[in-house]
This record gives C-alpha cells, sequence and structure tokens, in this order.
C-alpha cells in the first residue's frame, strides 16, 4: 500500500467551511395551481420523484425475503448490467480514476477493476435489505481481539473509508456490545434516507445530525467516554475531497474535525476498514490505534495532523479501489 508521503509535502491550510443541514421541503398544492416553474417543482417532487421512491421501497423490503447471499449476488448483477449502460459519465469517471490510483496496472486488469466497480455499487445497494444477516454470518474478523477493552478505557474515534459496504461494518461493532454514534450525509433521494434510518436507528445506531450542529453533541460524548464512528474519505458535490491523492492537503473535510476533536478529548483514533473477499463474505480489520503527536497548539499542527490521518486512510483505499464507493465522483 502506498505510505501517502507525496501527500505530506504538498499543504495548503483552507479552512473547513461550516454548513446547515436542511431537509427538503415539500411544495405545497398552491405551487401547483400557480403554474410555471413552480408546478414543475410540485410534479417532480409529489409525482416523479416518488416512482423512483416506490421503487426502491419496493426492492428493499422484496428483497428481504431473499437469503442474503442471493440479494448479494442479484446486486452486483444488476450493477454489472445497469452501470455502462445508464450511468455512462459515472462510468466513465470510475474508468479515469482507477487509472489514477492503480496506473501500473494493464488495460485488461483495469476492465477487470471496473467490472469489479460496477459490481460493488450494485451489491452494496442492494445489500441494505440484509445487513445485519451479513454482519453476524458473513463477516471474519483481524485484529479485533482487544478493541472492546481499548474502547473501555477511554473515548474513541473509529475512522474508516466508503469501502465494500459500510453499513455492515458499523453493524459489527454494534454486534461487539459497543455503543457507537455515527454522522452522516443524508442521501438526497427521500426513499434512501427513509432506508438508512430504519436501518441504523433501528438497529441501536447514534446518529447525529450531519452539518455543523453536530460537532458539540459528538465533543460531549467523547468527553462522556463514548465513541464515535466517521468515516474520513468523502465526496462532496460530485468531488472527491479526501483520500487527497498527491493533491494539497486541506482542513475542509472529515480529516480536520476528527484532528481538532481527539486533541480537545484526548481520543484514541482507531482505523478500521471492511473488504469484500467474495460475493457476501467480508474482511474486517482493525489497524492499530494511534493518537495524534503532541503538539503546542493545535492550530499549527493542523495541517500535520490531517496529512497524518491521510496517510492512514489512502492507503487502503488505493489497495481496493474497485470497491470505493467514491471512485465514481470527479477529482
Amino acid at each position: 500500500m502506498s505510505t501517502g508521503d507525496e501527500t505530506e509535502k504538498k499543504v495548503v491550510a483552507t479552512k473547513r467551511k461550516a454548513w446547515t443541514y436542511e431537509p427538503p421541503k415539500a411544495p405545497p398544492f398552491d405551487d401547483f395551481l400557480s403554474g410555471g416553474d413552480r408546478r414543475k417543482a410540485f410534479l417532480r417532487y409529489w409525482l416523479h420523484e416518488n416512482i423512483d421512491n416506490a421503487v426502491d421501497l419496493l426492492l428493499y423490503f422484496a428483497f428481504m425475503l431473499l437469503p442474503a447471499s442471493v440479494c448479494s449476488d442479484l446486486g452486483g448483477w444488476l450493477g454489472r448490467i445497469l452501470a455502462p449502460r445508464f450511468h455512462k459519465d459515472a462510468y466513465a469517471r470510475a474508468a479515469a480514476n482507477l487509472k489514477m490510483i492503480r496506473p501500473e496496472l494493464s488495460d485488461a486488469e483495469l476492465g477487470s477493476l471496473l467490472k469489479a466497480y460496477a459490481d460493488s455499487q450494485g451489491r452494496q445497494m442492494a445489500e441494505y435489505s440484509v445487513v445485519p444477516r451479513l454482519a453476524r454470518r458473513h463477516v471474519r474478523k483481524i485484529g479485533t481481539e482487544d478493541l472492546v477493552e481499548r474502547c473501555s478505557e477511554g473515548p474513541v474515534i473509529f475512522i474508516a473509508p466508503h469501502i465494500s459496504n459500510w453499513e455492515v461494518l458499523w453493524h459489527c461493532l454494534l454486534d461487539m456490545g459497543l455503543d457507537v454514534t455515527m454522522n452522516y450525509d443524508p442521501p438526497k433521494r427521500r426513499s434512501r434516507h427513509y432506508i438508512v434510518n430504519r436501518l441504523r436507528k433501528g438497529a441501536g445506531l447514534g446518529i447525529l445530525k450531519p452539518g455543523r450542529s453536530f460537532v458539540r453533541p459528538a465533543l460531549r460524548i467523547l468527553e462522556d467516554g463514548g465513541n464515535l464512528l466517521m468515516f474520513c474519505d468523502e465526496g462532496f458535490g460530485g468531488h472527491i475531497r479526501a483520500p487527497f491523492f498527491g493533491r494539497p492537503a486541506h482542513l475542509e473535510g472529515n480529516y480536520a474535525v476528527i484532528a481538532r476533536m481527539a486533541r480537545k478529548s484526548n481520543a484514541l483514533i482507531y482505523p478500521l476498514y471492511l473488504v469484500r473477499e467474495k460475493g457476501a463474505s467480508f474482511l474486517l480489520r482493525a489497524v492499530t490505534p494511534l493518537r495524534l503527536p503532541e503538539a503546542e497548539g493545535t492550530e499549527g499542527h493542523a495541517i500535520d495532523d490531517v496529512a497524518h490521518l491521510n496517510a492512514v486512510i489512502e492507503p487502503m483505499v488505493r489497495s481496493y479501489p474497485d470497491q470505493w464507493y467514491f471512485v465514481d465522483h470527479r477529482l
């Protein structure tokens, strides 16, 4: 795996831009009567989008009736069929990014990775229906022997990338008996927002509101000795914000938030990643936990902290780019 040293040499100290999440508002019937763009927005929200929402919910509940491995295989088949035909722009971006991440591979090898990317995307979507079964019966674990004990000693921030099926990852932590809270970026489609909330809250995962409003509650959890889970890789506005892949480091992503909270709470940072070994079989690997190097002032060392965390996360993504959720975003 890459060391990430080339990223650490290039830094730019830009500040993170805070934002507040606002859920989409339902257009009132008066908008339909008004005509024009307001009527179009009304029809888009209540008619066109709800067709997609209905399909999502139908498949979600129908797939629950299937064995977990069959559900996953069906999703993989759909991904391989649909991605190159109906998501051509995303497919082309994935091909370009895979070439950038793994330039040493031949065209044939890159073609295999691209097919595996489509398979992984399809499986991950279908597997929302069977996450608990996958977590309890289809995951082998490495390096987790003293994980629970380490969490009992003080606050922990678990960090991970969106590789294979991250929903299975947090469910594994809950099944170990840990209390875990997570922040998240809500899916744009209302049906998918409902599905992820139903899955996560139903399993007992703590959920913090996205945007600036999550920081204070998250700090309180850490100050009380609790556990947070934060995903460090980010696709924001359709662009890859992290890992850096040789671009200048910045303070606009979750790396910076994690570093600040870890320093304020003296939290242990515990890297994890979940990879798909074959089909519906996964490997959860816990990496040696770390604390950020001592520093006299937090702000002066913020970029160093961010580069340090990127050097942990980026090699995970480089090793499994075909299973990385954001590989079809723009650099």
